[in-house]
């Protein structure tokens, strides 16, 4: 098998990256479609126990590299327990959104790069003891990612990805299948000659129907068509006068610490 064709594949068929090409738009202009992306973060829990998991390897005097920092989900609580955080992002409209967070949250020791991962130097970077990347694997180049990420890293490497196929809504949404989740990740780090340890986090919560409308800007199914798929599948809660949607996510945290 190779696995790391398979990722690519998959990448290119069902992540967001399929949507800019599609839609002909850049990654700030997804983004800001997006409007929601932080509040679906605060309902789900995320990133929760994983951050919790992943805090128990640091120490105060540590440096930590979020790669595809976004809003901060990880930045932002990191900041509170290491020496500093660079959060390196590609979007502008992202790493603002997370300046405004930082500076609510007196996150002063957060240094913000804004370039894709492949195009950051050593020399600007400087010490890092840990990487961190969650969901941020969306690279032409999946090994030269990869063995930058750990390269990198003095202490330790964590990364974050599905685990199973995710919310077949999304899949229903946008007509893809989210073939690969983090079992083809590690057998491409397997082959790498690099065995991660894994941990599996599961979140069950619900959102607003409302909400669900709006987290799906890029679809072209009607809300009716997302209303029947839900109820077909038993996904809603009558509350009142609204509804709430059921949901679950399941997190796989894979970690290398040298």
């Amino acid at each position: 098998m190779n696995w790391i064709e398979k990722w690519n594949a998959s990448i290119n068929q069902s992540s967001y990256l399929k949507i800019l090409s599609d839609k002909g738009i850049s990654n700030d202009d997804f983004w800001e479609q997006m409007k929601h992306y932080d509040k679906l973060m605060s309902y789900s829990g995320y990133p929760g126990e994983i951050f919790n998991r992943v805090s128990f390897f640091l120490f105060p005097d540590d440096i930590v590299l979020d790669i595809g920092a976004g809003t901060g989900a990880f930045a932002i609580p990191l900041s509170n327990i290491v020496k500093k955080v660079i959060a390196l992002d590609p979007s502008s409209h992202q790493l603002k959104i997370l300046k405004e967070k930082a500076k609510n949250n007196n996150s002063n020791n957060i240094i913000y790069l804004e370039k894709e991962w492949n195009e950051a130097s050593k020399e600007e970077l400087g010490t890092v003891d840990y990487t961190l990347a969650s969901y941020s694997f969306f690279d032409d180049d999946i090994y030269s990612f990869l063995e930058k990420s750990i390269f990198t890293a003095s202490k330790g490497i964590f990364l974050v990805f599905r685990a199973g196929k995710g919310d077949p809504l999304r899949e229903f949404a946008y007509d893809t299948k989210n073939s690969v989740d983090f079992l083809c990740l590690y057998n491409i780090l397997h082959d790498m000659g690099y065995i991660f340890n894994v941990e599996i986090f599961t979140s069950d919560y619900t959102l607003p129907l409302e909400f669900v409308y709006e987290s799906y800007p890029y679809t072209n199914k009607t809300e009716d068509e997302i209303y029947s798929y839900l109820k077909n599948n038993n996904r809603l809660i009558k509350e009142s006068d609204s509804y709430k949607v059921l949901c679950q996510r399941k997190d796989a945290l894979l970690y290398l610490i040298k």
